[in-house]
């Protein structure tokens, strides 16, 4: 094979706990995560040797320092010959926004070297290089709807959730993960309540909303960084979202959106604001795999 192309899907926190921090400098989390249509792009084709990235985005590094780069990398040393790639890196998720997309990028890109290359190093060997790449790359591998839980790299499948449409609002202002979570308290979510979800009545829940509404631990904190995340998610609800929430660090804010009507009317709204707005639905598991050519 000599070109291979991907769809990395972005994903919404539809919820997250936060519990104290690890020995690792890490906090151990608890999250239900949703794989939604939005995605960035990626075109594998062979090279001679080494790893080239070519990004559209003059934001983002095109070199070492890019999950993309870093996961082909990883997968040409497990192995252990001089293979070659150029990658082109076409973005449609923004960047610090809390949606994944690098995180996503990552995982299609170890998912995509490994076809290029015709090696098979099975999916236990894979997750493991997803772990050593970030937090929520292993997700990215599988998709769907999921529980994640210890510092985002134990994903636990949960049944596909009913189809819905999100309106995804980015107020323009990148988030650092690393910022948000400085701001976090230890006493900001009691120790008992993590491991609590899947024990909730929730999980395998075909209501979105009911997973949204547990809200995100994270959104006070994000909200002192960017101001913009509380008035959009104000205006979401009174467009007509049943639900409305952060996703992840943030900054972008969703909302649930039942009706056609009211989904395009609340588009033509935020968009008056300057703000990106992007349209998106939830992705089932097989979906998300079959973006990524896998069965």
């Amino acid at each position: 094979m000599t070109r291979v192309r991907l769809e990395a899907y972005a994903k919404l926190n539809l919820n997250l706990r936060v519990a104290g921090r690890r020995p690792d400098g890490y906090h151990d989390i608890e999250s239900v995560v949703q794989s939604v249509t939005l995605h960035d792009d990626l075109i594998l084709e062979s090279a001679s040797s080494g790893i080239e990235l070519e990004v559209d985005d003059a934001s983002l590094p095109a070199d070492a320092t890019n999950l993309a780069w870093r996961a082909a990398e990883e997968v040409r040393r497990a192995a252990g010959r001089p293979l070659g790639a150029r990658i082109r890196l076409q973005k449609r998720v923004p960047v610090g926004a809390g949606l994944g997309g690098g995180s996503s990028d990552a995982a299609a890109a170890l998912v995509g070297a490994c076809r290029l290359w015709g090696l098979d190093l099975g999916l236990e060997a894979l997750a493991a290089l997803a772990a050593r790449l970030g937090s929520d790359v292993p997700f990215f591998l599988s998709g769907g709807t999921a529980l994640l839980s210890g510092r985002g790299t134990e994903v636990r499948p949960l049944p596909d959730l009913a189809a819905r449409s999100f309106l995804v609002v980015f107020p323009g202002s990148p988030l650092a993960t690393r910022d948000v979570y400085a701001q976090v308290q230890e006493s900001l979510t009691p120790a008992p309540k993590i491991g609590s979800m899947h024990r909730s009545g929730l999980a395998g829940s075909d209501e979105v909303e009911a997973w949204v509404r547990v809200g995100n631990d994270l959104e006070p904190y994000a909200r002192a960084l960017c101001p913009a995340i509380g008035e959009i998610k104000d205006r979401l609800l009174r467009a007509g979202a049943t639900a409305a929430g952060m996703t992840g660090s943030g900054s972008a804010v969703f909302g649930v959106f039942r009706n056609p009507v009211l989904l395009e009317r609340a588009t033509r709204e935020l968009e008056r604001s300057g703000w990106m707005v992007l349209c998106c639905a939830t992705l089932g598991r097989a979906d998300h795999r079959r973006g990524l050519g896998l069965t």
